[in-house]
């Protein structure tokens, strides 16, 4: 009986994680951080979020996932 609560807690976790991010919700989780960069760096908030989005597959690939980056930039030992 406990395998099988534990089973139904590990199935459940993963269905609710497993589910993608479609273009609206990323729009809606990201929009203001993408506003406040475009006041900090002038980058129109629109592009950054289409950037986003086309990168990341709508914040649904690994790289945005383990790693919080949403563009694919590839960085090296040194780098800061």
């Amino acid at each position: 009986m406990k395998r099988l609560v534990y089973l139904i807690i590990i199935l459940i976790t993963f269905s609710v994680s497993a589910q993608e991010l479609s273009s609206e919700d990323y729009i809606q989780k990201f929009h203001k951080i993408a506003i406040d960069e475009m006041y900090s760096y002038g980058i129109p908030a629109s592009i950054t979020l289409a950037q986003g989005i086309l990168e990341s597959g709508n914040g649904n690939s690994q790289l945005s996932k383990k790693s919080k980056n949403h563009f694919g930039i590839k960085c090296h030992k040194g780098w800061e």
